[in-house]
């Protein structure tokens, strides 16, 4: 395996890697870029490298290309500090939330609780949410302090004649 590669450092850089590699109170996965870039310069293999610092050798080549393009201005940002933008916005949400606290027999359904799997395929035919899991839905759900567990009684008894039974006992 050939060596990783870095530019030339200049004596800023140097100045800048000897300092960072001296602070104990860095998280570990900035030490180790660091580190990657010390021992590169010092025109080791990537697989030594991997092995002297603890990580997987396309770790090595990964950060020894950032800092060839970018210096070491990046090596402390997170990658993707925003993050994925929303599938879903707070009026999807809210509306969920209306139709998930709401009773499906007012909404004309035929079963009188819900289950995730029939509030998100009822949210989708309806154009409140768009293609999710059911899995994504119990954690939306979740995450606004609402549980779907599978019941164990009934709320409304199938029996035509259960009025007359409940009150003649």
């Amino acid at each position: 395996m050939p060596a990783a590669l870095v530019r030339k450092l200049t004596k800023k850089e140097y100045e800048l890697l000897d300092e960072k590699l001296k602070d104990k109170k860095m998280p570990v996965r900035n030490y180790e870029r660091y580190r990657i870039v010390k021992e590169a310069s010092e025109g080791r293999k990537a697989s030594e490298i991997a092995d002297r610092v603890g990580c997987h050798f396309t770790v090595v080549y990964d950060w020894t290309k950032r800092f060839n393009s970018s210096g070491f201005s990046t090596f402390e940002r997170p990658p993707n500090p925003e993050g994925r933008a929303s599938s879903i916005s707070s009026e999807q949400v809210r509306k969920l939330i209306k139709v998930a606290l709401s009773r499906p027999e007012d909404l004309g359904l035929p079963f009188t609780t819900w289950s995730v799997k029939k509030l998100n395929h009822y949210c989708r035919k309806e154009g409140i949410l768009p293609e999710v899991t059911d899995e994504w839905v119990r954690r939306l759900l979740r995450r606004e302090g609402i549980t779907h567990q599978r019941t164990g009684t009934w709320k409304k008894s199938p029996d035509p004649d259960f009025e007359v039974k409940k009150t003649a006992s």
